[in-house]
């Protein structure tokens, strides 16, 4: 189709993994979109005032089982506010279909050019964020039929597990740091997902900060990833994206510059 969603530079937005890291700081970015756990919201009493839309995130792996759970926390979620969900694979589409909520693609839908986002277009989705295995100038040159959205900052998910790690390793101790450490001493965060699951992320965080380039690419939206980052580096951080302030620690720039060949 002719239609062209592309933008001179992105919004951001951010994705959270905990209730405390939703805080002043993270709302001064005015960011587009809050993206909150769909599970992590089933504990949450209220969310702060925000001119940000809340969207959740649906697990990542669920069986038809979950769905009666699942359709629970959702109702919960609107009554807190949130307009706007997260979906991950195909199988969100018929748990949420006809609800009422504005769709999101997430990454885990492996969007690789423009047909993947025609197709998503034709089945709702009113956005959707690109793979994070292309590179910058395949963003570029994408026909952005959909508006467009890539993760800019944080740390990548490498894998989810169908068993918990920990528990089968050390006993359930979910609720505290874990890592998996290779031979070099890199250490990869093990977070818990939906049904007592383990991903595991990579042991450096993309960042980007500091280089123009993801800002000239067309897309709509620009995400920061939180996962393992205190509240005050999630503010910090906010701040770096903002100014386009240099890296401190440890990082990597992902495969926008060298692809997956």
């Amino acid at each position: 189709p002719e239609l062209d969603r592309s933008q001179e530079e992105p919004r951001f937005t951010v994705s959270l993994l905990t209730a405390a890291q939703l805080t002043g700081g993270v709302l001064d970015l005015r960011p587009a979109r809050v993206y909150l756990p769909l599970e992590l919201l089933a504990d949450v009493p209220s969310l702060p005032e925000t001119e940000a839309e809340y969207c959740t995130i649906l697990p990542r792996v669920w069986r038809d089982r979950d769905e009666d759970l699942l359709r629970r926390w959702l109702d919960k979620a609107r009554t807190l506010g949130v307009t706007g969900l997260l979906l991950g694979n195909l199988g969100h589409f018929p748990l949420v279909r006809g609800g009422g909520w504005r769709l999101y693609g997430d990454y885990g839908l492996n969007v690789f050019n423009s047909r993947s986002l025609d197709y998503l277009r034709e089945k709702g989705l009113e956005s959707a964020c690109l793979s994070f295995e292309l590179r910058f100038s395949q963003i570029r040159d994408m026909k952005k039929i959909l508006p467009a959205e890539a993760i800019v900052y944080g740390r990548l998910p490498l894998m989810i597990t169908e068993n918990c790690l920990i528990q089968n390793s050390a006993g359930c101790r979910c609720d505290r740091p874990n890592f998996l450490n290779d031979r070099t001493g890199a250490a990869f965060p093990l977070l818990p997902a939906f049904g007592h699951r383990t991903e595991v992320q990579n042991s450096r965080p993309l960042y980007l900060a500091d280089r123009p380039d993801w800002r000239q690419l067309g897309l709509c939206y620009a995400r920061l990833r939180f996962t393992t980052e205190s509240p005050e580096d999630c503010a910090r951080l906010c701040r770096a994206y903002q100014e386009g302030a240099p890296a401190a620690g440890e990082f990597t720039r992902g495969l926008y510059q060298r692809g997956v060949e």
